[in-house]
């Protein structure tokens, strides 16, 4: 019998992998190869296989499309997995179960039966170590089959074409908008970055495609013929419409070939109406699979009001202060929260920000100087994240009035508060691992801390 672990422990043997999303130093692109993970699920009798999946690449968007295709598949009646990453505040938010993350009692037994095979293939000398997102991954497919879920939804981690969660059996792909990120890993060009999400694409397997640059789609356009896949092209295929109601809340309408859509959506900005459309072009194929995705007229509205996906347009009020957190943390995810908020009281305020190696600062402080805003320069806890010096730096570049750095989150709150010159808003962006630190200040949410992760510049292979 296999030792039992206790929540903790089991964290601890998850965190002590190797962990490239916390590595400081970009893992080159020839660190990453399918082997590994396919030695893994053959101890498991390739179980990777027994569940059809969604599966998600893209640089943006592809979290909140996959909550949003999980959570219209659970309220049509489908016992549904959901695998997300990075998580906010507890490694169990990555692994749901019609929404809800794994319970601590069953990630302990999920570690603990497989710690052991983990252990094997690592030391097998063959491809050398299990990496943390490897064994997430892992544990996120066996529990899903143990459910005997109906579908799992699938979000890559980095990349795509090489990406641990690319040996699904896949019913639909879905690409969301590509731009330029992770760079030293994927490539310094939009083609590149998009080929490697394009590695997603089975053949004759249907590929939806959310608006994309032309560089990016002429690449995805590529691939799926080659690969005789059928491709759906979001911004072709359909037209939308959206009524903000709210901030954080907005009425959507969408015509697409199949028929026509109304339904509220429980998050703000335009962005967020985009990835709803794309999600139902994806429902829509499981629908011409035979799937029963839209038994009830209400099922839309009701699975999108549903949605809790926080740190994404998310507003929260602290001693009468409003508070607007996104996780934000690369050029186009700026860019759309810029022009979300541009015409809101949350223009000209204070921001507080903080961002991760591997994101470049240059760009993301030119588009937030067009928001006229003060910033206060902060550092999460997260080994990869810039000092708030360099942050300062680019910020005076691009002519932004920096406030105040801080070495943590916390205190950068706390300085503004302090302030007085905050005018009842507070922007946090720049990375989730800082909305995250904001959240857990701001709401009193105990930290799940983690001592002892090994972070390796590049894994023997």
């Amino acid at each position: 019998m296999p030792a039992e672990f206790t929540y903790n422990e089991a964290v601890e043997k998850v965190m002590s992998l190797a962990d490239f999303e916390r590595s400081r130093t970009a893992p080159k692109h020839s660190s990453f190869h399918l082997e590994r993970m396919s030695l893994l699920f053959d101890e498991y009798d390739k179980i990777h296989l027994k569940t059809p999946s969604i599966h998600i690449a893209g640089t943006n968007g592809k979290g909140s499309v996959a909550t949003m295709i999980s959570s219209a598949l659970s309220e049509a009646g489908y016992l549904t997995g959901l695998y997300t990453s990075p998580h906010l505040h507890r490694v169990t938010e990555r692994i749901r179960l019609n929404g809800k993350p794994v319970s601590e009692t069953d990630f302990a037994q999920l570690v603990s039966k497989t710690w052991h095979k983990v252990c094997s293939v690592s030391n097998s000398r063959k491809y050398g170590g299990v990496t943390t997102f490897e064994m997430m991954t892992l544990l996120a497919i066996i529990y899903f089959a143990e459910k005997q879920v109906d579908l799992q939804v699938i979000e890559v981690g980095l990349g795509g074409r090489l990406d641990a969660t690319n040996l699904v059996n896949t019913e639909i792909s879905v690409i969301t908008p590509i731009g330029l990120d992770h760079v030293e890993t994927l490539g310094p060009t939009i083609s590149k970055i998009a080929r490697e999400k394009a590695g997603i694409i089975k053949s004759n397997i249907p590929v939806v495609m959310a608006p994309q640059v032309a560089e990016a789609k002429q690449v995805i356009v590529d691939v799926a013929n080659n690969q005789g896949a059928d491709l759906i092209d979001v911004a072709q295929s359909c037209k939308w419409k959206r009524s903000p109601k709210e901030f954080n809340q907005q009425k959507v309408n969408v015509k697409t070939e199949q028929q026509e859509y109304e339904y509220e959506l429980a998050l703000g900005g335009a962005y967020q109406a985009e990835n709803s459309v794309t999600s139902i072009m994806a429902l829509e194929q499981l629908s011409k699979k035979g799937y029963e995705v839209f038994s009830s007229p209400n099922i839309l509205s009701n699975a999108f009001m549903k949605l809790n996906w926080p740190g994404r347009m998310e507003e929260i009020e602290f001693e009468d202060i409003h508070i607007l957190l996104d996780g934000a943390h690369n050029e186009p995810a700026i860019k759309q929260l810029v022009n979300s908020i541009a015409v809101t009281d949350y223009a000209k305020t204070t921001i507080i920000f903080g961002a991760l190696l591997g994101h470049r600062l240059d760009p993301m402080m030119n588009l937030l100087h067009k928001l006229g805003a003060n910033l206060v320069a902060v550092k999460s806890r997260h080994p990869k994240s810039v000092r708030p010096q360099e942050i300062k730096k680019a910020a005076e570049k691009a002519n932004i009035n920096v406030l105040a750095i801080a070495e943590s989150v916390s205190l950068g709150i706390k300085i503004c508060m302090k302030a007085g010159n905050v005018n009842q808003k507070l922007l946090v962006t720049g990375s989730l691992s800082v909305v995250a630190e904001a959240r857990e200040c701001l709401l009193d949410i105990d930290p799940e801390l983690y001592s002892n992760i090994r972070i390796v510049e590049t894994p023997s292979i």
